[in-house]
């Protein structure tokens, strides 16, 4: 019986010693496995974290882009918009000499800026299907309305579009109404006031409405970008 029960003794003991040993080894391995899933959780944390936070730096250089142009370039558009409008309503604006130099300013001040745009724009923070490429479009098709027409009244063609947009640009920004006026800026340009002499006429509606179409188009669009903010 001494010799059974010794088997018996010594065989409790080396299932003991197994069992301990396996139980060890399978905690050392858990506790890899967990250390394992814990660092990847991790990593895919600090990936999702960095991708989070160059979306909202893009989104916010997006955002004052879009509110920089909105400020500067529709603005000039909107008031030229809204000088053609309104000579569009009016009569016997020719001979006034504040209608002629604020309107030869207007159409100045928007070519400034459509002329800075082209140069200056973040293309980086523009979607390059969308905002850019469409803000870009209108702006031509406003040029090509100054520069040509099947009425035959006078255009501005467009290295002469340049020549006024640059002669009014200083240090990135547009000159001032008053700076404009006091330095007679482009006063004996004829191209330009062949064509304001032009749209202030009263016979000449047709020719001023054909020109506020593609300047209705740009407000409306870049309006809706801007809502997109």
């Amino acid at each position: 019986m001494s010799v059974f029960w010794e088997g018996l003794f010594s065989s409790s003991i080396s299932l003991a010693i197994i069992g301990f040993v396996c139980k060890t080894f399978l905690k050392h391995i858990d506790k890899r496995e967990i250390e394992s899933f814990k660092n990847k959780l991790k990593y895919e944390s600090d990936i999702r974290a960095r991708e989070e936070e160059r979306s909202y730096d893009t989104q916010r250089a997006r955002d004052l882009e879009i509110g920089r142009w909105g400020l500067t370039l529709l603005s000039a558009a909107n008031g030229f918009l809204g000088r053609l409008c309104y000579i569009k309503d009016n009569n016997d604006l020719l001979m006034d000499k504040y209608y002629m130099e604020s309107t030869r300013f207007y159409i100045c001040q928007f070519l400034c800026w459509a002329q800075l745009f082209r140069k200056n724009r973040d293309s980086s923070v523009f979607s390059p299907t969308n905002e850019e490429v469409l803000i870009t479009e209108l702006i031509k098709n406003i040029s090509i309305s100054l520069r040509q027409n099947e009425l035959g009244f006078p255009c501005i063609r467009s290295m002469e579009q340049k020549y006024i947009g640059d002669s009014l640009s200083i240090n990135g920004e547009c000159m001032t109404y008053k700076e404009f006026i006091n330095d007679k800026i482009l006063e004996e340009y004829s191209a330009l006031n062949d064509f304001v002499e032009a749209i202030l006429h009263n016979d000449n509606k047709d020719y001023v409405n054909k020109i506020i179409i593609p300047f209705q188009d740009l407000k409306s669009r870049f309006e809706a970008a801007l809502q997109k903010k």
